[in-house]
């Protein structure tokens, strides 16, 4: 507790900067972006959105005179790229990898020269915010309503590892500084996440559920799955979740595939659309939405996934019957947010006392943290 006062004193002491702000600091730099894909250009949107233009991206499978979106693409030995460029410049690899894999990269590029190598994510989580409140860096009187119910959900942390993370992630987002982070060792999101889950994966709930890549994962974990339960609200994306549960349809007893999202009621809610994840937005496009408990009546669920673009506290709502009735164990995603790191656990804690909580970041800079809920059995 003594910690959590420290940052509350740190913020209070050093107000953060906000995105635009901060993207000031960056214009003076130059930039590399690591990664020419998908990720990658997204980054350079971000970038220019705040009317800062990186230099070059990197891509190893860079062809002589490749350009991308306007700037040029270079393999990172690329002799364009003199070495004062590569002791100068702030390389962010714009690719989402596990930790060993983005420690390699990091390795091998200061291994071609350059000084100064980080995750982007220490930039884009500059975009994450409170979901309760309008303002991107909320004054002191908010987090002093609020001191309470962050200090109770600490407490309600299970293990070392869950309590080092929360303490990083509140600091992280307190403070807007990114810089250092904790991120687990444990080789699978959702599902060896270094928890020791205790209802198996027999009755699978995976709300925002993709193409099935939960599926084919959480396949690898076991032999087979009694009854597996999907939402997806992307037409396009749910087209695929239902071509590749064929696919393992000897390894599933019954599979349930729903169009929609879930929330806590039944109807249509408008959401902004991605290529891959959609998200509740005002002025995006109606689709259908479902509240659990009314669509998943004695249906024994041992394991409730859920990724949602922000809307888990609105979904557990939506299945607090069924979670308090069949106590499933959770892999809830609270980094949509930065309040969900508090709100999300203590909401859950008032549906069933006996959970166990354990937290989890997957990725640099918290953009893939997952609070994972079981009761222990004795």
């Amino acid at each position: 507790m003594n910690k959590l006062d420290e940052i509350f004193d740190m913020r209070v002491a050093n107000p953060p900067l906000d995105l635009s702000e901060f993207m000031k600091t960056q214009k003076d730099k130059t930039i590399l972006l690591y990664g020419a894909g998908a990720f990658g250009s997204e980054n350079l949107e971000l970038f220019r959105r705040y009317g800062v233009e990186p230099f070059a991206f990197l891509d190893r499978n860079a062809k002589p005179d490749m350009k991308k979106m306007g700037i040029p693409v270079y393999h990172p030995d690329d002799p364009k790229l003199s070495s004062e460029i590569r002791e100068t410049a702030y390389v962010y690899i714009s690719i989402t990898l596990p930790k060993h894999i983005m420690s390699g990269i990091q390795k091998d590029l200061m291994g071609f020269g350059y000084k100064n190598v980080s995750p982007v994510q220490i930039i884009t989580a500059h975009q994450v915010r409170y979901d309760d409140v309008k303002d991107e860096n909320p004054d002191s009187e908010y987090f002093s309503s609020r001191k309470e119910k962050i200090e109770t959900a600490f407490g309600l942390m299970n293990d070392d590892e869950s309590r080092e993370t929360f303490l990083s992630c509140v600091k992280g987002h307190l403070l807007r500084d990114y810089s250092s982070y904790v991120e687990t060792d444990s080789p699978c999101q959702y599902f060896d996440a270094g928890v020791k889950l205790e209802k198996g994966f027999g009755g699978f709930v995976d709300c925002g559920a993709y193409n099935g890549d939960s599926l084919e994962t959480i396949l690898k974990y076991c032999d087979s799955i009694e009854t597996y339960i999907a939402f997806e609200p992307i037409l396009d994306n749910f087209a695929m979740l239902s071509e590749n549960s064929n696919k393992f349809a000897d390894k599933i007893g019954k599979g349930f595939l729903y169009p929609c999202g879930v929330s806590d009621r039944t109807g249509v809610e408008r959401f902004s659309i991605a290529a891959s994840s959609s998200a509740v937005d005002e002025n995006g496009e109606l689709l259908p939405i479902i509240k659990m408990d009314d669509v998943l009546k004695n249906v024994p669920v041992t394991f409730l996934k859920m990724d949602i673009e922000g809307s888990e506290p609105m979904a557990l709502r939506g299945a607090s019957e069924l979670i308090k009735k069949y106590k499933p164990d959770l892999a809830i995603s609270v980094y949509h947010a930065a309040n969900h790191f508090w709100d999300i656990p203590c909401m859950i804690h008032e549906l069933v006392p006996e959970y166990k909580f354990y937290l989890r970041s997957h990725t640099p800079a918290y953009l893939e943290s997952v609070l994972y809920c079981t009761c222990i059995s004795d």
